[in-house]
């Protein structure tokens, strides 16, 4: 018989995608912006598409499990060796592996508040004893000495910064002050971390219980494909690299982030563009009377609602072809929120059209 603690265990909300927003309203696929999930918005360089097309031709073939080509690449991008670097197919599977390396039933996990919910979902997976730290006032994240006080006999601790939801990113102080003041296991989840760039990776070989999770799906852009890495002791990186499925990512994956970090110029130049770009939505958002945008280090905003609810406004931008991801009732955050992940101009335009039209 299953668990019967997964009868109460609530599956992972990923929002609305193009195509159900496509059949539901009539719009057409190419005509929706899509400002859900935090992808890069510009398309991939024509040397990775090339790429992707001459690897597809070995698809009946097994990739090579070392995966030493992407290893001496991260290396290199990261400036650690290769023992300390694991693979997985993409950020979740690493967060989920280090739930499996690290707890046991009953095991205290710490989670800041307002968080990527995935960080309770897998924990929960592993029976733990999950520690919330709520943010108090108006403030969106709790302090440093709350987050210390309920590590006390922690085995994990997540963290995310850049923060998802709320854009913001930690000072690297205050994770190293975590770090060495706790036995615990500190999780850094770093997905964002290219567009504020500050990271805490050069520490993992100084701090045993510090490992950074990254993503190749925000700025590199390969969200469809899935790779992800950790930078960890070299112990904690053979152990993740033990357990992981020995092809975890397709050879198909591997070329393509191989090939994006050869290009990662191109990336820099896109981020750049993102990063415009979220500034001049921020100020945008500013002027439209009952939102209020937090500001970001990431590529996407937080938005509290003052003169409408989300539901409402979701349905108004639904039927309009525009698709941004609703978060109200997110643990930690109260009221009315949206997270609006940052597009290219021309989408951009068009939501903030759609904005000023629906709250006019």
């Amino acid at each position: 018989m299953h668990r019967l603690s997964l009868e109460y265990l609530e599956s992972y909300d990923a929002g609305e995608f193009p195509e159900d927003i496509s059949e539901r309203y009539g719009v057409p696929r190419e005509k929706i912006v899509n400002l859900n999930s935090n992808e890069n918005p510009y398309p991939l360089p024509e040397s990775i598409l090339r790429a992707i097309a001459e690897e597809a031709r070995q698809a009946a073939r097994y990739p090579n499990p070392s995966y030493a080509e992407l290893k001496r690449k991260l290396s290199h991008y990261t400036g650690l060796p290769e023992e300390n670097i694991a693979l997985a197919n993409g950020a979740g599977e690493l967060l989920s592996h280090l739930c499996t390396l690290f707890l046991e039933p009953l095991d205290r996990v710490v989670i800041p508040l307002p968080t990527y919910t995935m960080y309770a979902f897998l924990a929960m997976l592993r029976d733990a004893s999950i520690a919330f730290v709520e943010p108090h006032g108006r403030e969106l994240y709790p302090s440093l000495d709350e987050i210390l006080s309920a590590a006390e006999d922690a085995k994990l601790i997540f963290l995310c910064s850049p923060n998802n939801p709320t854009g913001a990113a930690m000072v690297k102080g205050d994770i190293m002050r975590i770090v060495a003041g706790t036995e615990a296991t500190v999780v850094v989840d770093e997905a964002y971390f290219e567009f504020c760039g500050r990271s805490v990776a050069d520490k993992v070989r100084e701090y045993e219980n510090l490992v950074v999770v990254r993503s190749f799906s925000k700025f590199f852009g390969l969200a469809g494909l899935r790779v992800g890495y950790a930078l960890a002791s070299e112990k904690i990186a053979e152990l993740l690299e033990k357990i992981r499925n020995p092809f975890c990512i397709s050879r198909i994956a591997e070329k393509a982030a191989v090939k994006a970090i050869e290009e990662v110029e191109y990336f820099n130049r896109a981020k750049d563009r993102i990063i415009q770009e979220r500034e001049r939505l921020f100020n945008e958002l500013q002027k439209i009377r009952g939102l209020k945008p937090y500001p970001s280090e990431a590529n996407f905003l937080l938005v509290k609602l003052l003169g409408i609810p989300a539901g409402e406004l979701m349905e108004k931008l639904y039927r309009r072809g525009i698709i941004v991801r609703n978060v109200s009732g997110l643990p930690g955050l109260k009221g009315d929120h949206v997270r609006i992940t940052v597009g290219t101009p021309e989408e951009n335009r068009r939501l903030i059209s759609a904005l000023r039209e629906i709250l006019a």
